[in-house]
């Protein structure tokens, strides 16, 4: 595997003149991989780029041992996201999460007592059948720790999953709007207590500790996707790998370049791009530059759309910015998709 994801590396850095500002190690379990694979492919990522401002790598809360903290500042990295996901350890069984709660406080302390400056704690909520006072529980817990940024989503159930399927064959009850609803205000409430900024809907950050490559996406800034299930963007188009690691390896073999790798193209037409960064702008506290969005795609939504624009900001879910920019009020952003759709460019 490492051999495969060194070689990626080097092929896409082929020509390239663009300078690498951030890495994130994502998806699966990044915290179990070789602390010596890791420590080369970070060395080789240095020798790309000597501008990189920030190295983030995933890690749950059983992986973590002083041996692994050492070794991960030492090559550089600036970073931790935590998935806690929550501190009740009968909700982490519910999640099948190989962690107590207890586990995951004395990582994020021993992570902090190591010399990580930069912790991202992840929960989630939105959970069926849970009470208010047990997500303010997790929530205050989490609050108390040596954090400088914190993540919390709501739960998703997808259709193709054991939680979605027992939801379907009603096994599995779900969590309430109006119980969502107040688990958010909850939410924003105590993290600007606690001298978080809402940045993103998900997304909340004391001064200093907003995340370099969050915002990097949600700007529609090209990033390489390396590995097996990796996507990319390249500007103009979207790509995937293969998400098996057997098959990604071999494709990597048997290939001379990148173009003979086989890859899932999505070619993302100029409506494409603008509705992304519509969707991805207004779940930002910047918002979207209806002045910015023209020059670069041909389209203001304040023309195209004028009507939805209007009742948009008669409804208080658009408020304007001093800078000219537009976002979506902090008590609205639960709703933030279904604003952002009414600005879409649809092809006739």
């Amino acid at each position: 595997m490492e051999s495969a994801l060194m070689q990626e590396l080097r092929w896409r850095s082929q020509g390239v003149a663009e300078a690498i500002g951030t890495v994130y190690f994502g998806g699966g379990t990044p915290s179990l991989f070789p602390v010596a694979g890791l420590k080369r492919m970070m060395d080789s990522i240095h020798a790309l780029s000597d501008t990189i401002e920030e190295v983030t790598l995933e890690a749950n809360p059983e992986d973590i041992t002083p041996e692994r903290l050492e070794a991960w500042l030492e090559m550089g990295i600036s970073r931790l996201s935590i998935g806690v996901q929550s501190f009740d350890d009968n909700i982490l069984k519910w999640m099948n999460r190989a962690h107590t709660g207890a586990e995951a406080e004395k990582a994020i302390r021993m992570a902090s007592n190591a010399g990580f400056e930069h912790i991202t704690g992840d929960l989630i909520y939105g959970l069926p059948d849970r009470s208010a006072q047990e997500w303010g529980a997790d929530l205050d817990r989490m609050l108390t720790l040596p954090i400088d940024h914190l993540s919390a989503y709501i739960l998703t159930i997808e259709p193709k999953t054991a939680l979605g399927h027992r939801v379907k064959q009603g096994k599995q009850n779900i969590a309430e709007d109006e119980a969502i609803a107040t688990a958010y205000h909850t939410l924003c409430a105590r993290t600007q207590q606690a001298g978080f900024e809402h940045y993103e809907v998900s997304n909340f950050a004391r001064s200093g500790g907003h995340a370099l490559h969050n915002r990097n996406y949600w700007k529609g800034i090209p990033f390489w996707g390396v590995g097996p299930g990796a996507h990319g963007f390249d500007g103009v188009n979207r790509y995937a790998h293969v998400s098996n690691n057997r098959r990604y390896v071999k494709s990597m073999q048997q290939a001379q370049s990148m173009l003979d790798v086989p890859v899932e193209v999505d070619a993302l037409k100029t409506a494409d791009r603008f509705n992304e960064r519509i969707m991805t702008g207004l779940r930002t506290m910047e918002g979207i530059h209806p002045d910015q969005l023209q020059l670069e795609f041909g389209r203001d939504p304040r023309i195209e759309d004028r009507e939805a624009w209007q009742r948009s900001l008669q409804q208080n879910d658009l408020m304007p910015l001093p800078n000219g920019q537009f976002r979506i009020p902090e008590d609205r952003w639960l709703f933030a998709d279904a604003i952002a759709s009414e600005f879409f460019w649809v092809d006739d």
